[in-house]
């Protein structure tokens, strides 16, 4: 199913948001930097980079050289490669995933954890050209998309750099994915973004209300 982007939002400090505005700056940090930060689960996920998860039913076990069977209730694993390539560019979504009827949208309070100041990304069409453009020009291979949000503690399967927690889900999340081998931050610049774009304190968008003509 497709789905309708209304609006990007970018959530950060003062300093980052203005040098988007003014600059376009763009800062993707890598997987790695988001698997190992310590925030209490804001940015950092440990559950970034997974490659599977495995919830099992209750069963037996034996350990090599023991001679006897150990019973478990439950057994929750997930791999990963030891050091996950690629950089992340991560976006707020006021879209018809997050939200189908534009009257529901709310802004979560935990948001407001993110930073102080929000900037609101009203041509879309314009901001996705011109990152594709300079990806390109770099020669980074890219791919974007809405992230998709399971239960930990249910799924067995295999989970792509597209998926995140449940616990995540509030954040809304679109995504830029870069498939980058140098495991260093990537920066680059698209221009300004003043004529497309408007800056707000983040406390705001706990007012901020969509109407139908909006749409």
């Amino acid at each position: 199913m497709e789905h309708t982007i209304k609006l990007f939002l970018k959530l950060g400090s003062e300093e980052n948001i203005l040098d988007l505005f003014e600059n376009g700056t763009i800062y993707m940090n890598t997987i790695e930097y988001f698997r190992k930060v310590e925030d209490e689960e804001l940015r950092g996920d440990k559950y970034e980079g997974v490659s599977r998860i495995i919830n099992s039913l209750p069963g037996t076990f034996k350990i090599p050289g023991i001679d006897r069977e150990f019973n478990y209730i439950k057994m929750h694993l997930r791999e990963a490669h030891k050091e996950v390539i690629g950089n992340i560019y991560s976006l707020y979504t006021i879209s018809s995933k997050g939200f189908p009827n534009p009257l529901d949208f709310e802004f979560d309070k935990r948001n407001l954890r993110f930073g102080t100041h929000c900037l609101i990304i009203k041509d879309l069409p314009y901001f996705f050209k011109k990152i594709k453009k300079e990806l390109k020009k770099n020669n980074y291979k890219f791919n974007y998309d809405f992230v998709d949000y399971y239960d930990k503690e249910e799924v067995n399967r295999e989970i792509t750099l597209f998926e995140k927690p449940l616990e995540f889900e509030y954040q809304k999340e679109f995504r830029f994915y870069v498939e980058d081998y140098g495991m260093k931050p990537i920066k680059i610049q698209i221009g300004s973004l003043k004529k497309y774009a408007e800056i707000l304190k983040i406390e705001d968008l706990l007012e901020l209300k969509l109407v139908p003509n909006e749409v």
